[in-house]
């Protein structure tokens, strides 16, 4: 055979060898995971974690992208912008499924791609209803719903002392998000014990206040982010400052629902577990690009799971212990701290 042929053939199989890779690149499932916050905060990293541990396992072929609008709450000033940045991506990538995590992600993105055949929408830790952004009914639509562990924190109300009715407070910084928890807070039956009083603030000085009258026993940290000092002064407090002073001055066990709060210094919290949730929404996503045994999408869950963080010293310097399940959780989790 001439050099001409061995040069033709060799360029033949390499044109058709770049086609296909071409062509299974494209018809390869697309996956575009949008978060709320940005990516270096911790919930953001350990949903990615759990995520990628489903991935490591998957055998498909798949291309995943990740996109943040680091927003974090629909009132922010920066949304338009993030919003318009993240829609360009959805355009671009044209992904099959979109995990949509958290409120911001869902109110500036997703909800405008409910009963379209494509993206396929999995909703991951709202706390609106998924009515609120029109996903009731439709068939391009799936996924977890957030929901505080009312119950676990009911049960450490009596743990704290066994045989006593418990005052429980609910505070935490004003925002949408924590307006909705609020609702799960006061609807939920704390029976035996009393929901004394539950507030959303927008200053420091009103979070000092309602720590220090609150009257309770249990204080439900809900959200404990930057904020003005007062309404007469400009300045912020950051999140960490007030765990810290909360920490501190509160009469009442403060315990956080956040994954954040006793890396800031708090002692004790019952979060919704951020890898969990990852793990349960690339599981969706993937279970959906399959042949499922029934039509339409994977039916909606609401994740009953938490992690457990404590500060052991913090909790001694109170004079309180809690059950040994609550530790080794901790320290499974890797959230126990000295």
């Amino acid at each position: 055979m001439s050099a001409h042929w061995r040069n033709f053939l060799a360029g033949v199989f390499l044109a058709g060898f770049l086609f296909f890779l071409g062509l299974f690149v494209a018809v390869k499932p697309r996956i575009l995971v949008l978060g709320s916050s940005a990516e270096d905060t911790l919930w953001s990293q350990k949903f990615k974690q759990g995520a990628g541990a489903v991935l490591e396992r998957n055998r498909r072929p798949l291309s995943v992208e990740w996109c943040y609008l680091d927003v974090p709450d629909r009132a922010s000033g920066a949304s338009a912008v993030a919003a318009a940045e993240a829609r360009r991506t959805v355009e671009r990538i044209r992904p099959d499924v979109l995990i949509a995590v958290d409120d911001p992600a869902n109110a500036f993105i997703a909800r405008e791609y409910p009963g379209l055949a494509l993206p396929r929408i999995i909703y991951v830790s709202i706390n609106e209803l998924p009515g609120h952004y029109g996903y009731n009914g439709r068939e391009n639509v799936s996924g977890i719903a957030d929901r505080l562990p009312l119950d676990a924190l009911r049960d450490l109300a009596g743990d704290l002392q066994p045989r006593a009715s418990r005052r429980i407070a609910a505070l935490g910084l004003r925002n949408e998000a924590v307006m909705a928890e609020l609702e799960q807070v006061r609807a939920f039956d704390w029976s035996p014990h009393r929901l004394v009083a539950s507030d959303a603030v927008r200053t420091f000085e009103e979070w000092r206040r309602f720590v220090r009258e609150s009257g309770a026993d249990l204080l439900i940290v809900l959200d404990a982010g930057h904020m003005p000092r007062s309404v007469d002064d400009a300045g912020t407090v950051s999140g960490g400052d007030v765990v810290r002073w909360t920490e501190a001055n509160s009469k009442a066990l403060p315990v956080g629902t956040g994954v954040g709060f006793v890396p800031a210094g708090g002692s004790l919290s019952f979060a919704p577990p951020p890898d969990d949730y990852g793990e349960k929404a690339m599981e969706l996503a993937i279970d959906w690009l399959d042949d499922r045994e029934s039509p339409g999408a994977p039916p909606p869950v609401e994740s009953s799971s938490f992690e457990v963080a404590i500060r052991q010293g913090l909790l001694r310097a109170r004079g309180l212990t809690v059950p040994p399940i609550y530790t080794e959780a901790a320290r499974e989790n890797g959230t126990l701290y000295p």
